[in-house]
């Protein structure tokens, strides 16, 4: 008896176990409110192969691939028991830590400043509650003072090992934030990110769980993609300027976008009134950038414009708008906006999107500071942070594997 007895135990242990790792995968895009909001396409990821018999895998080393590379050095890696309880298997020396390859192929990673109210949502996700329940305790106890909120702007890394979903994502999470008020896309980008040319898009716009997808393609660990035809932006702008300035955004976002134009003095002149939030200028001559962005960024736009007309140089002109933004002479750009940049030469990112994010640190978000330019160049760039603590710092987000990609 005494032996049955023992056995039913781990049986129930082995549920346990396997009830919170499925809880705590499921639920984990958390709004600052606390309210978890989980989909299907919210599995951040990096490609995880499953051990076997002929090719063990090392366990701390699998559960740091969703990371960009200069943070799994110091990556703390954790699981959790059957009662709620951390299990640490390497301390961190950095500000992100990374959970364990969990038995749907998940592996996530999250800032270090979350881990206190992570593990009290793995004591509740082991009571039996709801996940309605688990959403109101999480919330009270943030409303209580018992965990903090997440920091917006936060990211969570995910790996996936299956080409089924999205198997390199990274979500930064943005909660109570708006499409309208970030300028982004609310268009799926899960089709085109299981063919390897996905583009970030933002979820659960204006909730608590709020949160923009960013598929990494181009990668070994990403989906599969096919060669793709570049589109020869050159060419189309001869022939519709208006068009052409539009080529930086999302396809949903280029219809009602306003379209502007500088004459040789710096001043605006509008070729397009537009039916949504967003602004494009077309190619500046001097730089070759093309941007858009939100229209309460005209200001800044036009100010940038100006002081090309002087002849300054884009270096000039780019430190002249940082300080401008941090004296408040021009707006700056919304906490969580973003701006969309087209270059047509081979020197720089050639597609680029940013997302700003005055003052906050990498240590706050759980994000990189590496450059990653020369990847990028090659087609092969992750995200990274610019400009930490100041009021211009931004992720950098290259978008690879396009028509308009390196």
């Amino acid at each position: 008896m005494g032996a049955g007895v023992q056995k039913i135990k781990r049986v129930r242990e082995m549920i346990r176990v396997k009830k919170l790792t499925l809880s705590l995968g499921a639920l984990l895009i958390v709004g600052v409110s606390g309210c978890l909001q989980p989909t299907e396409d919210e599995a951040i990821g990096d490609t995880a192969m499953p051990a076997t018999a002929e090719q063990p895998v090392d366990k701390i080393a699998q559960a740091l691939l969703p990371l960009p590379e200069d943070l799994r050095g110091g990556a703390g890696v954790f699981e959790y028991d059957g009662e709620g309880n951390r299990i640490v298997l390497r301390e961190n020396t950095n500000h992100v830590e990374c959970q364990t390859l969990d038995e749907n192929g998940f592996n996530w990673c999250y800032p270090m400043a979350s881990s206190a109210r992570r593990d009290y949502q793995a004591k509740l996700s082991v009571q039996d509650m709801s996940r309605e329940e688990v959403q109101a305790a999480m919330l009270e106890a943030e409303e209580n003072g018992e965990v903090e909120p997440w920091h917006p702007g936060s990211m969570i890394y995910r790996t996936y090992n299956n080409g089924d979903r999205i198997q390199l994502l990274w979500v930064v999470l943005l909660p109570n934030m708006s499409s309208a008020d970030t300028a982004m896309s609310l268009e799926s980008q899960r089709d085109p990110s299981l063919a390897g040319m996905g583009r970030p898009w933002m979820m659960r716009d204006g909730t608590p769980g709020a949160h923009l997808m960013i598929p990494i393609n181009g990668l070994a660990e990403s989906n599969p993609s096919a060669s793709v035809e570049p589109l020869d932006t050159k060419a189309l702008y001869e022939t519709d300027a208006i068009l052409h300035a539009t080529l930086p955004l999302p396809e949903d976002l280029r219809a009602g976008a306003q379209v502007v134009s500088y004459d040789e003095d710096g001043n605006r002149q509008v070729l397009r009134e537009g039916t949504n939030q967003i602004e494009c200028a077309t190619r500046n001559a001097m730089t070759g950038f093309t941007r858009c962005g939100h229209k309460r960024l005209g200001a800044q736009t036009d100010y940038r414009a100006q002081l090309s007309a002087q002849g300054m140089s884009f270096q000039e002109v780019s430190a002249a708008v940082v300080e401008a933004r941090e004296n408040g002479t021009v707006p700056s750009a919304t906490y969580g906006s973003m701006i969309y940049r087209m270059y047509e030469e081979d020197d720089r990112l050639k597609l680029l999107w940013v997302v700003y994010l005055p003052n906050a640190t990498s240590e706050q978000l759980g994000m990189s500071t590496v450059a990653q330019r020369d990847q990028s160049l090659a087609g092969m760039g992750r995200p990274w942070m610019m400009r930490e603590g100041t009021p211009s710092a931004h992720l950098m987000i290259p978008i690879n594997s396009t028509e308009l990609s390196n």
